[in-house]
């Protein structure tokens, strides 16, 4: 080696020489900062945690320190009305029932076999009487008889209420009364015709009856002409019960 050059070689190499414990010399220099190397190697596997067991003797512990039950509090206020549930199984079918008493016209009590009805016609060439009840010459149909045909009069035998309705015609002036000795009813109904025509009346009532209470039909005239009507009358006169009423 040249002089020149291993005097070089030494004047780069003296800062070196003055270094220790990895402290250069007051008088060296920093160097060049290097290029960031690799990532280094995985680590080895950690040791092993804690067992569960450490958790359930705290819990244990916890639980050996925990107070008294204090009082209990006021209920609290009613949550909403949840959705109605599905329907149940059907139940099993109860104990049969006591017999009940027996039972009237209308479940009552009253007398069974009494259901009092009458539908009765005139058709009669004689004349009917002013004030009189109507005589009948045939009847559709007349239950237990409480109708008699030749008084014209229905005899109550059932007490309760009635239904009762006529329809007649006549020649001339008509009229017609509804009448019952109980509290003196009297419906009247009336077709006055000059021209001496036919003639149409009819009238119906709901009356309460008694024992022994009468319901008939009479004509009546608005003027003193005479004791009977002037020509011949046809007629129907119907009643039923229509409930027991003691």
């Amino acid at each position: 080696m040249q002089p020149l050059a291993l005097l070089a070689f030494l004047w780069v190499l003296l800062p070196f020489a003055f270094c220790q414990d990895d402290t250069c010399a007051i008088h060296g220099r920093d160097g060049v900062s290097g290029v960031p190397g690799r990532d280094g190697l995985p680590g080895t596997k950690g040791e092993k945690g804690v067992s569960a067991l450490q958790d359930m003797l705290n819990s244990i512990t916890m639980q050996e320190l925990k107070g008294e039950m204090g009082i209990r509090g006021f209920p609290g206020e009613p949550g909403p009305k949840g959705f109605m549930g599905a329907q149940g199984p059907k139940g099993f079918l109860g104990p049969k029932g006591p017999r009940g008493s027996s039972g009237g016209i209308d479940g009552s009590g009253g007398p069974a076999s009494k259901k009092p009805a009458f539908s009765v016609l005139r058709n009669r060439a004689d004349y009917a009487s002013y004030s009189q009840p109507v005589i009948f010459d045939s009847q559709l149909s007349n239950v237990d008889n409480d109708f008699n045909l030749k008084t014209g009069y229905f005899t109550c035998k059932v007490p309760g209420v009635y239904y009762f309705v006529f329809h007649a015609s006549s020649e001339g002036h008509l009229c017609l009364r509804l009448k019952s000795n109980r509290n003196s009813v009297s419906l009247n109904f009336c077709d006055l015709n000059p021209r001496s025509l036919s003639a149409v009346v009819s009238g119906g009532a709901i009356l309460q009856l008694f024992t022994n209470d009468k319901v008939w039909i009479e004509p009546f005239t608005k003027s003193a002409a005479g004791s009977k009507m002037p020509k011949s009358m046809s007629a129907v006169f119907n009643g039923f019960l229509i409930y027991h009423k003691p």
